[in-house]
């Protein structure tokens, strides 16, 4: 796993190339200053930093371009040098995607001559730092004005955001004043085109206002340069400070240096997965929850030895059946049982991207009449926009290309409850509330939340996440899954290999959630009168990594579609226990994962720390971790926190800031990559589609009682990362007591608690890494289940609290 850098080498051929001077031949030219510092900005010398949509320069289909990354390169036996697997490295992982993150912090590098370093003050000064929202040309834009603009050139304006705290970003100098973070209080749109600007309001530690870099200066200037591609970059820089100072309050002059970065797209792909379900639908092969003939157990019986005998007796109140539906797969199969053959499953478009197909098209003037069955169902699907004729080698999915490869069918067991007096049953069915557990979990792990929810009427469903419990994977044949995050390692699923894995595995997820909400549609027929649900009242309730999916699961599910099947997906309701945003910040800060992910980084980095590291996991590991080595991530865990205590002892300053920057590097890869299946970009649309939504997270502070030790509430990296940013762009109200709506109009709600543990929601049991007492995480379960079925039940318009003890202000 290669370092990712932020400040990224960009090939030469963005600013010279072909003949003729380059631009460091020009800078050569010109009459030398006195030492200032400078933004560091200087494509033919190789470095800029990023976000940058200099990346996407020469784009053949809407993705960035990294310096590493030579996508279509093949060598002499015409094998392409950069295969889907070498999207494993974080150094070219960024190249699969059509854009930037639309929530993580970015730095602009300076250069400082000795003695200088920025002023922090005025780098926090209104006015100093600037962004704004821009329409970009291109033939593809939806403005009829800016279609006739050529790709990558700013059009015009649409709005400047706002600095501060109670706005939409916030600035500070970093710690050694060689650089700026930029550090977004509120997300950027997706795929949306942002021009940050920094002016003259820098200053050095003398005073001195801060320059932009030579090559900056004169790619800005009006005179042309000398070749094409210096002409071509010129006009880029040129177009985005018209476009800012068009705003009218900024001023050419200010300005020392600009950016534009184009976030990615999120929800696309998604969205597909559900319009091919309804196809599905509409040609009678829908998936179906199928429910054999069984004999009658209750939950009690799969509990027996499990929970206290105390309250083992009410469980069986609570029937316990069996089912299966088939999902449509996405991710491929890997071809052996070692981790990097999941390096290359992550999902595929099915199509040639539109940038490939309207490229060619501008270059042959037009297109071939589809004959071949995919590049016909590529033009029926798409409307036209998508073929495929073997243009694009990679189909990454993007805006530009949305429609995923269907892999395989998988055969997934369903786990289905409902209350075993059928005397109470409302006449419609019992209502359902489909539940998803959390990473390293399984199904089963579910079934305590049964009792509460069928004394509420309701029956439940469950299916394992993919690489979870039975659904694992078998590769060799011999009866034990290689993958399963379950019983082995965490990386089948949280795949810190393969950032694309880990963000197709949590999509895949998603998809899985709408096929079997659309399955449940015909569970009673396929039941044999085994069951009778009201399908068309349906809840979710997910923990952990079932909170993570619930947004963007939610947003799909019930933006509408077709007013003849809508219904068909809708949730009416929806639960989350422990989740949160900003996934690779938090599992970066999780006091269980962060050890386990920073030390598997520091592993793979290759650096200098990385070797230390190594070779302590080889040798001193053994004698202060062995007792964990059965459980990688535990004993990995143990080692990274035993190596750095050693580190910090030593006062190895040096070496400690050498893991710290490569853990913020990856941090940095591993959001941005991750970013289309981060709950954050689905939370706007949750809110805007008025789907009620209860949250609980554990907060602490009562008995010594830890935050959640799994997913943080809130993190020091980013202002959008953990379970209350997630909260709160969803639209979830704090409540400390009980809420009854006075009109009829449902509410959403968070509500914090002071005692309990990441698994309450679950289980009364005591959790001593959390601290507290056992009394009080069992009475914040009681108090979580209960509150859960008060606003399942009510669909939103009651949230019960009834103890308000371990309840949180």
């Amino acid at each position: 796993m290669k370092k990712m850098l932020l400040s990224l080498a960009v090939s030469a051929a963005l600013a010279g190339c072909g003949g003729g001077e380059t631009l460091e031949d020009v800078k050569n030219d010109t009459t030398p200053v006195s030492p200032t510092i400078s933004v560091k900005f200087d494509p033919s010398g190789g470095v800029i930093s990023v976000p940058n949509d200099i990346l996407l320069s020469g784009t053949q289909d809407g993705t960035l371009n990294l310096p590493d990354e030579m996508s279509g390169v093949k060598d002499g036996e015409g094998n392409p040098l950069v295969t889907r697997a070498s999207y494993a490295n974080p150094s070219i992982v960024i190249g699969a995607l059509d854009g930037w993150s639309t929530q993580m912090p970015y730095v602009i590098d300076m250069t400082t001559p000795n003695g200088l370093t920025l002023d922090a003050q005025s780098v926090m000064t209104p006015g100093s730092v600037r962004i704004f929202e821009v329409a970009m040309g291109g033939p593809l834009q939806t403005d009829e004005d800016c279609a006739q603009v050529p790709s990558g050139i700013a059009c015009k304006p649409i709005a400047e955001l706002q600095f501060g705290p109670d706005g939409d970003f916030v600035t500070m100098a970093n710690s050694t004043g060689n650089g700026l973070a930029i550090i977004p209080v509120k997300p950027f749109k997706p795929e949306t085109t942002y021009i940050t600007v920094l002016t003259k309001g820098l200053k050095d530690s003398k005073g001195q206002s801060v320059d932009a870099s030579s090559t900056y200066t004169l790619l800005r200037q009006d005179a042309p340069l000398v070749t094409d591609a210096q002409k071509s970059l010129q006009a880029v820089i040129r177009s985005y400070e018209g476009a800012v100072t068009a705003a009218g309050s900024v001023s050419k002059e200010e300005i020392i240096y600009t950016a534009a970065m184009t976030t990615q797209s999120t929800g696309h792909a998604l969205a597909a997965t559900k319009q091919l379900l309804a196809a599905k639908l509409q040609g009678g092969a829908n998936p179906v929850v199928a429910v054999p003939a069984q004999p009658v157990i209750t939950v009690a019986d799969a509990l027996a030895g499990k929970v206290p005998d105390a309250i083992l007796p009410a469980f069986r109140s609570v029937r316990l059946l069996q089912g299966q539906i088939q999902l449509p797969q996405y991710l491929s199969q890997p071809k052996n049982k070692d981790i990097s053959a999941l390096a290359d499953t992550y999902w595929q478009a099915r199509c040639d991207s539109a940038v490939a197909v309207a490229g060619y098209a501008a270059q042959a003037g037009g297109l071939p009449e589809p004959t071949e069955p995919n590049d016909i169902a590529c033009n029926t699907l798409s409307g036209g926009k998508l073929r495929d004729l073997g243009l694009d080698g990679t189909k990454f999915l993007t805006k530009y290309n949305p429609i995923p490869k269907e892999q395989w069918l998988a055969n997934v067991p369903v786990q289905i409850t409902m209350p075993a007096d059928e005397s109470q049953r409302p006449e419609g069915g019992w209502p359902v509330v489909i539940l998803q557990h959390g990473i390293t979990s399984k199904k089963e792990d579910m079934l305590g939340l049964t009792l509460s929810l069928t004394q509420a009427g309701f029956a439940t469903v469950a299916i394992d996440h993919p690489m979870h419990g039975a659904r694992g994977l078998d590769i060799d044949g011999d009866g034990t899954d290689d993958f399963n995050a379950s019983t082995g390692s965490v990386l089948s699923y949280m795949n810190l290999t393969s950032l694309l894995v880990a963000r197709d595995n949590l999509k895949q997820s998603a998809a899985d959630l709408m096929g079997l909400r659309l399955g449940l549609n015909f569970i009673n027929l396929a039941s044999g009168g085994q069951v009778n649900f009201n399908t068309q009242q349906v809840s979710y309730l997910g923990h952990s990594l079932g909170s993570i999916v619930g947004p963007s699961f939610l947003a799909q599910t019930n933006t509408p579609l077709n007013p003849a099947i809508d219904g068909f997906f809708k949730v009416e309701s929806a639960a989350l226990a422990s989740g949160g945003s900003g996934i690779a910040n938090f599992l970066i800060e999780s006091k269980s994962f962060g050890p386990f992910v920073q030390g598997s980084v520091l592993s793979s980095a290759g650096n200098l720390a990385s070797q230390a590291f190594n070779t302590y996991l080889q040798e001193g590991a053994i004698a202060d971790c062995g007792a964990l080595a059965a459980v990688q991530s535990e004993f990995v865990s143990c080692a990274y926190a035993t190596f750095r205590a050693g580190l910090e002892a030593a006062e190895d300053t040096a070496t400690l800031a050498l893991i710290d920057g490569t853990v913020t590097q990856f941090g940095f890869a591993a959001q941005t990559a991750l970013g289309s299946a981060d709950p954050l970009n689905y939370a706007a649309s949750v809110k805007a589609l008025q789907t009620p939504v209860y949250m609980s997270v554990v907060t602490g502070g009562v008995d010594g009682n830890a935050a959640d030790l799994v997913i943080p509430p809130t993190t020091e990296r980013s202002f959008l990362s953990g379970s209350l940013p997630l909260a709160g762009f969803m639209g979830l109200m704090p409540a400390s007591e009980t809420q009854m709506s006075q009109d009829g109009t449902p509410g959403s709600y968070v509500v914090k608690f002071s005692q309990g543990h990441h698994s309450s929601i679950l289980t009364t049991g005591f959790d001593e890494r959390a601290g507290g007492t056992a009394a009080g995480h069992a009475a914040a379960s009681l108090e979580m289940q209960t509150q859960v079925a008060s606003f399942l039940k009510s669909k939103g318009l009651v949230l019960q609290v009834s103890n308000p003890d371990v309840v949180a202000n």
